[in-house]
């Protein structure tokens, strides 16, 4: 039974890192921008004590802007700059992008809209950190096996 259970494990990491490894810019850009919604709808609700569908329209459309800015990174920088330099240039811009959102979309003074700026990259820039590292990791893995 262990060894069954072994393999079946084993099964779903190679399965796992087939899928990173044919995962690709354009797919990895997708997950982070759903999880930079989630972590824009919990700022923004908390920060502008907004309405959950304002937050929601700041959520969707920062998001959007920020999904295109990560993907033109990594396609085009993820192996000229080394992951630290690549997240500090993302979340440099993520910050001006979100708080251009925020003046617009919350009628907020720059001061608030700054907070917000600040706050939602430092968070989306952990994220984006992990999903690059996970990325590197498993995309490059040789997968596993089970030996008797």
């Amino acid at each position: 039974m262990t060894k069954y259970i072994v393999k079946s494990y084993l099964a779903l990491v190679n399965r796992f890192n087939s899928f990173a490894k044919n995962l690709g810019s354009f797919g990895l850009a997708i997950i982070y921008t759903v999880g930079h919604i989630w972590i824009a709808i919990l700022c923004a609700a908390y920060i502008f004590d907004a309405s959950l569908n304002l937050a929601a329209v700041d959520a969707f459309i920062e998001p959007i802007i920020n999904g295109f800015w990560f993907y033109a990174l990594h396609k085009f920088c993820a192996e000229i700059l080394g992951k630290l330099t690549l997240t500090i240039v993302y979340t440099i811009g993520h910050i001006f992008i979100a708080t251009m959102c925020a003046v617009v979309i919350f009628s907020t003074t720059v001061n608030l809209a700054a907070v917000d700026a600040f706050v939602e990259p430092i968070i989306n820039a952990f994220w984006f950190y992990f999903l690059h590292s996970f990325y590197s990791a498993y995309s490059k893995g040789a997968g596993v096996s089970y030996e008797q």
